[in-house]
């Protein structure tokens, strides 16, 4: 029997990987589309199966009523936010991800931002780049002796204190699970969020964005941290009140800012397309405040990008494949409950 399978947001760098991949799998009828998923291309997988997405296609309760014979959403993500798990129950379809694929490139990703933060490299390279190498008010401070809180210990985190610990950083974390082997190791020391936050230099994010974590870091926790301090989120925009960052960094409250996710992302990645026509007021809002932060001076916005390397994406691929082989064969593997949290990144 062929399986009818459509797969959306696959970038052109992704194309020829995902035909090689597929042609281990003949009974597999398979179309790759190039924009995400969204309520007027749903009609490419009416008869679809199974389909595979990436973060910026959602899969709502609508979608899933528009998808009658869909009973497989294989995302190539670790994090699912971007699913409703309860509409995909309710409809019987199964939802796999690629757990920890990106970890490495996240850290890597997230502990270049802070070294460009507290080294002020935007500014730098913005004088440079019109011919000014004056050095005046390009002083950067040393992450040595630093203190770096770090917010959620799961893969991405726990890389992101090894890293830490080798530039001779003091590191407070966060985390509902606090991990002994990294305060026996590295000397992390856990805290109480709001005990944390007033004692650090710079922060950085490495939680997924649940029900239970909207807007961890409100204005109020915002201020909390020291005049000066930097943060960086390469985790989920939600975890930060857009709003509230964008008036605390006018008021000049931060060092730097390094974002590769924030609320309103979504409307900038849609900035040279057609706008999608789902896209909530409260979206549109919170891109005016994103695009705010960018007339500060050591400010850095990224697209959604860390995990973007050929490794990851060979990983993810690959992963995302042998999930939706599994699932055909009787035998799903990677299955997202919805009973279950989403995973520490």
């Amino acid at each position: 029997m062929v399986a009818d399978i459509t797969f959306y947001d696959v970038s052109e760098d992704q194309r020829a990987l995902l035909r090689r991949a597929l042609h281990n799998y003949p009974f597999w009828d398979a179309r790759l589309v190039e924009e995400p998923l969204s309520l007027k291309n749903t009609a490419l997988a009416e008869k679809s199966t199974a389909i595979s997405i990436f973060t910026d296609s959602p899969i709502t309760r609508e979608i899933c009523e528009r998808l009658p014979a869909l009973r497989l959403v294989a995302t190539r993500s670790s994090g699912f936010d971007h699913v409703d798990l309860a509409a995909a129950a309710q409809h019987g379809v199964t939802v796999c991800n690629v757990p920890h694929y990106g970890e490495i490139a996240k850290a890597e990703y997230a502990f270049g931002l802070l070294i460009a933060l507290m080294r002020r490299l935007t500014p730098t390279l913005k004088r440079c780049s019109n011919g000014n190498f004056s050095r005046i008010g390009l002083t950067g401070q040393n992450l040595h002796g630093k203190t770096l809180g770090i917010i959620g210990t799961g893969p991405v985190g726990t890389r992101v204190v090894r890293f830490a610990h080798a530039f001779g950083m003091r590191i407070l974390a966060w985390d509902p699970l606090p991990n002994a082997q990294l305060s026996q190791d590295y000397g992390v020391v856990y805290l109480d969020l709001d005990a944390l936050l007033p004692q650090v230099d710079a922060i950085s994010l490495h939680l997924p964005y649940t029900g239970a974590l909207p807007h961890l870091l409100d204005e109020a926790r915002l201020r909390s941290l020291k005049a000066g301090a930097v943060l960086v989120n390469t985790a989920r925009g939600g975890l930060v009140d857009s709003r509230a960052l964008a008036r605390l960094q006018a008021e000049g409250h931060f060092g730097g800012l390094a974002l590769d996710s924030f609320e309103g992302e979504r409307v900038w990645l849609h900035a040279q397309a057609p706008l999608p026509r789902d896209l909530a007021s409260t979206q549109l809002e919170q891109a005016l405040h994103s695009f705010q932060l960018q007339l500060g001076e050591n400010i850095i916005l990224t697209p959604h990008n860390a995990f973007n390397t050929v490794e990851t994406l060979d990983r993810s691929l690959s992963t995302t494949i042998e999930n939706i082989g599994g699932f055909f064969a009787g035998q799903p593997q990677n299955v997202v409950k919805l009973e279950r949290e989403s995973p520490l990144e």
